[in-house]
């Protein structure tokens, strides 16, 4: 990287996160012209802000336009009469003053905002949409995602190792301004929310909450959760030279530390995680009365919250997919801190996820990180010792400060507020429904066939399933990403529309055809399309009736129109949802957003449609089961179309061909014998033409079977992922990831720490675990203690056995945590003093030993 091009990266990233400072208490977006001069200078040479200057600002659409589409939204969610009213009362909005009024300040602050290169929502929507939101933010804001597990079936600490490696080279990419911009059409989207992706944490507050960042420069360090207890630990050799990261390796020996630290310490400590559970205000007094009970709280809580990001490693094994998404939304509660930026999660058999904090920053950038976290694991090796000897493995985990644990202190109030958090936990969790909805009938390859867009298609099919279960239409929310506009975040596509209800009614009318259905169903699907691409384009209709409503003053008038009840209704997103379409996730998902509703995720694949559906008892299970037999009815009715559409075609074929032959024949002077031939009655050619003469039924193709099934991908057969591959979460996946990982915990107990070797061996054994069959033929020239030998101290073990070469039989399980291998072990990661001295004194007995037994005749 150039000079120049390091220190305006550096500056950048500096005034980026400097503006957040722990001391603002505030998320401060109103003073962006440093950032974006120095946005602007690095435009030429910076990768990331490319085109980042040009972007354009967050349109306001026109006034009439807005009321328009606004009025026309309601429509089908509300009765004649408040239809009528509505109609009045948009209609006096309109040609009153105030709305002139408000419109031209709203688009005065456009303007002015515009010359500090900001959007005129950003500095009210944090605020509006999440800060002043008092709800528990991990039931109600948060969401999740689930990683593809890796067919390789790496153990807990090689998978987090890895991730985490991945997720330092990513924020690298961020803090050099190398990452490639987010693109559409060739056009780049807005990267400003990247800078909220690490070393950034939500504040609990009272009536409203903040957001604090800290600069990557001084803030390396990761907070690591499990069992509820909280370290730390550096992630460079030297911080004062950026390069000097931890290798995997080292992340995993860092790691393997804190599993032991944590199992091991049986002492109670507070949960301070469960605090970050509740709702916000509480939240906030639970945050004073932590810094209350004892000094040391403070620095410890800072340690967390300048964290790049926390990882928890957790002692559970989630299976099933509900399972699976529950652990990731919320977990025990205690063992995350749901206010950090966000959380990668990799459980005890493996499997992995994060959930992110979602104030400063939408799922886009989140889901990019997650997605080059997956892909780059697959063509990187997982972390390991066994290719190392025990001096090797000493002197790298001898170098590596120990992870420092974060000892908070409790106090009787302290304990109190813990309870009480824990009490809100288990009720909030009790009262919700997650039922993940895997449906494998077909995905988005089938739906483009019907020549329709997969997303608008599958919000029909959730209109349906919803007005089957409950007799009703509601206000439905899909999130539409603005990031091409300049600090654009998203817009309201609104589901429901006169032509989702035309379609829902029509399909359960027994009177209305399949053709008229699937008419429906098109005009319904290109409805909500075009209410889409408007937007993404900052043309629909809420972001601008919310700004109408904030810019105007306390002391005016609230128009008849925002005071109406149906106006509050028909914002009320009863049916909350969002899709993504990323392969490389297999659960996805978060709460309701009212009472009374649900939270929808979906994820359209190739072949399968997957979804997440979560209310308070409302019948998630009941409304998943709707979706099901609403996709299964609409692919039913696409294909009886197809089916009657060709037969219409064969006949109108079959019709113009007779006719174009009895044309003929007449102009050749052989009508008679042409109508002899093929008609009794010989008709003439015009009535033909006239369509009075009807084709005979064996003239009609028969109707075409439904087009065959997809096929399903063929397994993996290698050790990286492909795509489309099917989700190793079957009973034999499960299997063959607990083989996996005895296999790795043999390898470690073949570590040698018994000290076989020859006599007078001048290389201490290696750590080497051989995945061949064991070879009856030891190969010549074998060093005494490496790879051969393990070869051939296998060779004379009974299957599910290994003979070391001290002639011991060892069996091949997972060394209990009590044994003295494993003990040994943790005693060489741990970098206790003595160990090396005690290795080599054994390994000088074991050699003596050796030299002093008689020799053995041969057979």
């Amino acid at each position: 990287m150039p000079p120049h091009t390091e220190k305006l990266g550096s500056m950048l990233s500096s005034t980026l996160l400097g503006r957040l400072s722990p001391s603002s208490q505030k998320s401060t977006t109103t003073d962006t012209t440093e950032v974006d001069a120095a946005a602007a200078a690095l435009d030429e040479c910076s990768i990331m802000d490319k085109g980042q200057a040009d972007l354009p600002a967050l349109p306001i659409p026109p006034l009439e336009q807005t009321l328009a589409r606004y009025q026309e939204s309601i429509r089908p969610l509300t009765t004649d009469e408040e239809y009528v009213r509505m109609d009045k009362a948009v209609q006096e909005f309109k040609t009153s003053g105030q709305a002139t009024a408000l419109d031209e300040r709203l688009r005065e602050k456009s303007k002015e905002c515009q010359s500090r290169s900001t959007s005129w929502l950003a500095e009210w929507w944090d605020d509006w949409a999440y800060f002043t939101h008092r709800d528990s933010s991990t039931f109600y804001v948060n969401y999740y995602f689930g990683f593809q597990d890796d067919p390789r079936m790496p153990t807990q600490t090689a998978r987090a190792a890895l991730l985490v490696s991945l997720a330092l080279e990513f924020r690298q990419l961020i803090a050099t301004r190398t990452l490639t911009p987010d693109m559409a059409r060739n056009a780049p989207f807005c990267m400003n929310m990247y800078q909220y992706l690490f070393n950034y944490t939500r504040i609990s507050g009272l009536k409203e909450d903040c957001a604090v960042g800290f600069p990557y420069e001084t803030n390396n360090h990761i907070c690591v959760v499990r069992n509820g207890k909280f370290y730390i630990f550096e992630t460079q050799l030297d911080p004062s030279k950026p390069s000097s990261v931890l290798s995997p390796r080292e992340i995993m020996i860092q790691l393997e530390r804190i599993k032991k630290m944590a199992d091991d310490d049986k002492t109670s400590v507070p949960a301070v995680g469960i605090l970050s559970t509740g709702q916000r205000d509480q939240a906030a007094q639970d945050r004073v009365t932590l810094f209350e009970a004892h000094g040391s709280n403070k620095a410890h809580m800072a340690k967390i919250e300048s964290s790049m990001f926390v990882l928890c490693l957790d002692s559970t094994s989630p299976k099933t997919a509900e399972e699976f998404s529950r652990a990731l939304w919320h977990g025990d509660g205690a063992s995350r801190w749901f206010d950090k930026c966000f959380q990668l999660i990799v459980f005890a058999n493996g499997r992995a996820g994060m959930n992110g904090e979602h104030s400063k920053m939408d799922a886009t950038p989140t889901s990019r990180l997650c997605r080059y976290l997956i892909d780059e694991a697959q063509a990187r090796a997982l972390p390991d010792f066994r290719n190392l000897n025990a001096e090797d493995l000493y002197e790298i985990a001898s170098a590596l400060d120990k992870p420092q644990p974060l000892k908070f202190v409790s106090s009787s109030k302290l304990s109190n507020a813990i309870e009480k958090a824990h009490g809100y936990f288990k009720e909030t969790v009790d009262a919700h429904e997650m039922v993940p909805t895997e449906f494998k009938g077909y995905g988005k390859g089938l739906i483009k066939t019907f020549k329709m867009s997969p997303d608008a298609y599958v919000q029909m099919a959730l209109q349906l399933a919803y007005y089957r279960k409950h007799g009703e239409f509601v206000a439905t929310y899909e999130s539409a990403a603005t990031r091409k506009y300049r600090h654009g975040r998203t817009e309201t596509a609104r589901s429901c529309s006169n032509e989702s209800k035309a379609f829902c009614l029509a399909m359960e009318n027994e009177d209305v055809g399949f053709k008229a259905r699937a008419a429906a169903c098109r005009a319904a699907v290109a409805r909500h399309a075009q209410y889409t691409a408007w937007a993404v384009d900052g043309q629909a209709v809420d972001r601008h009736l919310l700004g109408l409503r904030l810019i105007r003053g306390s002391d005016e008038p609230i128009p008849a129109l925002f005071a109406d009840p149906v106006f509050a209704r028909t914002c009320r997103w009863r049916l909350s949802t969002s899709q993504i379409s990323d392969d490389c996730f297999i659960a996805y998902g978060w709460g309701e957003v009212v009472p009374d509703g649900y939270g929808c995720a979906y994820m359209v694949k190739e072949t399968e449609l997957d979804f997440c559906i979560t209310s308070l008892k409302l019948g998630s299970r009941e409304l998943g089961n709707y979706i099901v037999e609403a996709l299964e009815d609409m692919r039913f009715m696409f294909e009886e179309v197809r089916k009657i559409e060709k037969a219409e075609a064969a006949q109108a074929a079959q019709v113009a061909a007779a006719a174009e032959a009895l044309s003929h024949a007449e102009r050749s002077g052989e009508l008679a014998m042409a109508s002899k031939s093929m008609y009794p009655s010989s008709p003439t050619s015009a009535q033909f033409r006239e369509g009075r003469v009807a084709v005979p039924d064996y003239a009609l193709i028969a109707r075409s079977p439904s087009p065959a099934r997809p096929p399903m991908p063929a397994p993996r057969t290698s050790l990286f992922f492909q795509k489309y591959d099917p989700v190793l979460r079957t009973a034999l996946a499960r299997s063959a990831m607990a083989m996996a990982q005895e296999k790795y915990w043999s390898g470690i107990d073949e570590i040698a720490f018994d000290i076989g070797g020859g006599s007078g061996s001048p290389v201490p054994p290696k750590m080497v675990l051989s995945t061949s069959p064991p070879s009856t033929t030891p190969a010549s020239g074998a060093v005494a203690g490496g790879a051969n030998s393990a070869s051939e101290a296998e060779a004379g073990a009974g299957t599910g056995e290994r003979r070391p070469s001290t002639g011991q039989v060892v069996i091949a399980t997972r060394p209990r945590s009590d044994s003295g291998t494993q003990r040994t072990f943790m005693a060489i990661l741990m970098g206790e003093d003595g160990i090396l001295s005690r290795l080599r004194s054994k390994r000088v007995s074991s050699n003596l030993k050796d030299s002093s037994s008689p020799p053995t005749s041969p057979q």
